[in-house]
This record gives C-alpha cells, sequence and structure tokens, in this order.
C-alpha cells in the first residue's frame, strides 16, 4: 500500500468518526490506553486551534493528567517489541560526553548519562542510557533532575563474572522541562496545597467542640500560614531588602546635606 492510499484512508477514518481517530492517533503515538484520559486529551485537542495531532503540548497535558492521578495505565517505561522501550523520567547526575572513532576512522560523539524512573507499582528504576553521533546532540545538553523522554533499544550483556548489564541506545530524546521549570512546578503545587489545607482548617473553627481543639486548630493554621509566608515571600523579601537599602542612601544623603548648614550657621553665632 503507498503512501497516497494510506493517506486516503485515514481521510476516510477521520470523516467517519474523528473524535475516536483522535483519540486512536493520541494513543499509538503516546502509549495511552486509559479511555477517560484520551477523553480529556480529546477535548483539549478540540479547544485549542494551535495544537495539531503531533504538537509536543499533548507531551505537556499526558503528564499533568499523570500528576493528577487521572492515567492508570502508562507505565514510565514501556517495552515494545524487538526489545525497544519508552522511558520517562528525571536525568540522575552529570551526562558524560566522549569521542570516538568508527571503523574509518572518523570521529563521532556519544553521551552517556542515567534516567531514573518508577514501575507500575511506583518503584525507582535506573536506566543506564547511551546516544551515539547525532543522536547526541540533545543528550549533551541533558541537566541534573531534568524530565525527559527517551525513545531506544534496551540492549543487555554478561560480563566474565557473569554479572548482567544493560544500556539503553537511545534513538530520540526530548527534554520535557527543565530541573528550574520541576522546582517551580513544585513549589507552586506545594503553594496550592498550603492555601487549601488552611482554608480546610479555617472551616474546622466553626465546629470545634471546645477552647483547646480551637486552640491547636489555630496552632496549626499559623503554622501553615508561616510555611505559607516562606514560600511566597522569598521574592517580596528581597525587594524589602531593596527599599531598605534605598532608604538608608537617603537617609544618609538628607543628613548629608543638613551638615553645611550647621557649619554656615555657626560663624553667625561667633559674630555676635
Amino acid at each position: 500500500m503507498d503512501y497516497k492510499t494510506m493517506r486516503d484512508r485515514i481521510e476516510d477514518m477521520a470523516k467517519d468518526n474523528h473524535k475516536d481517530f483522535v483519540k486512536a492517533v493520541i494513543s499509538m503515538e503516546k502509549g495511552i490506553n486509559d479511555e477517560s484520559a484520551l477523553d480529556k486529551l480529546y477535548d483539549a485537542f478540540m479547544a485549542n486551534d494551535i495544537i495539531n495531532l503531533l504538537h509536543e503540548d499533548f507531551d505537556y497535558m499526558i503528564e499533568d493528567l499523570r500528576e493528577q492521578g487521572q492515567i492508570k495505565d502508562l507505565p514510565y517505561v514501556k517495552e515494545e517489541k524487538d526489545n525497544l522501550v519508552n522511558i520517562v523520567g528525571n536525568v540522575v547526575g552529570e551526562v558524560d560526553v566522549v569521542e570516538r572513532e568508527n571503523k574509518n576512522g572518523e570521529a563521532f560523539k556519544v553521551a552517556n548519562f542515567s534516567v531514573v524512573s518508577k514501575d507500575d507499582d511506583g518503584n525507582k528504576v535506573y536506566h543506564n542510557c547511551s546516544a551515539y553521533g547525532e543522536k547526541s546532540d540533545i543528550p549533551k545538553d541533558f541537566k541534573q533532575g531534568d524530565f525527559v523522554k527517551l525513545f531506544g533499544q534496551l540492549r543487555t550483556s554478561i560480563d566474565d563474572n557473569g554479572k548482567e548489564h544493560s544500556n539503553v541506545r537511545i534513538f530520540s530524546s526530548k527534554l520535557l522541562k527543565a530541573k528550574e521549570q520541576m522546582k517551580e512546578q513544585d513549589k507552586s503545587q506545594e503553594i496550592a496545597k498550603l492555601k487549601s489545607e488552611i482554608e480546610e482548617r479555617e472551616k474546622d473553627l466553626f465546629y470545634a467542640d471546645s477552647w483547646e481543639q480551637s486552640g491547636q486548630i489555630r496552632a496549626d493554621i499559623e503554622k501553615m500560614k508561616a510555611k505559607l509566608n516562606t514560600l511566597t515571600g522569598s521574592e517580596k523579601g528581597k525587594e524589602n531588602d531593596k527599599k531598605s537599602i534605598l532608604g538608608a542612601i537617603k537617609e544618609y544623603q538628607a543628613g548629608d546635606k543638613q551638615k553645611p548648614k550647621e557649619g554656615k550657621e555657626k560663624p553667625k553665632e561667633a559674630e555676635r
């Protein structure tokens, strides 16, 4: 079957049942089989005129759903045929870039790095990865803590001592979120969680059975508010520091201007 025939058939499928067609493409491309998650992704796709079916924003949407626990059947490591694997996880340590030569004496680069992901039970799984030649262009710039998506082939070998070693040869890679973005996202989520907890505890005050219980609730609220202020007040603190410094400078300048005036008044008193 040639390209044009396949394209015509795909167009017919899209016209026949557009929603299921879009869901099928997302499922095939992103490895998602959760029906409710696919419905949410379809709604998001239809609500955005800019996103197409191959748009990278789907990766962000998928990660948001995963973080909310709304994707139940997508493992962070998905094994496919011929030992091909999809890995989504965080970079561990530094990327080691080395230069080698092939049989023809031509130089090429290899980026070696490790990624930690989670299995279906939430256990951490570490993967040693290697990207060769042009496949190393993206991984060579990965930083520790970066959230990445990888596709490659799992290879295993046994050394002279009988110990098994595994390595994933990377075919494609993508930076989903840099470490700084991950930190900022975690901070935003923690702030939102604290605000929600404070609101709940404030509601509990109305149903307190005694002064003792009321006092405990107030103490809890104060602790949470202090933590919230620590998270949200760092930038304000910096601004306040700047204002304090500027205020001190202005006070110094104002005091310095007063000194010459006092000096001029003294001779007048002496003349008298």
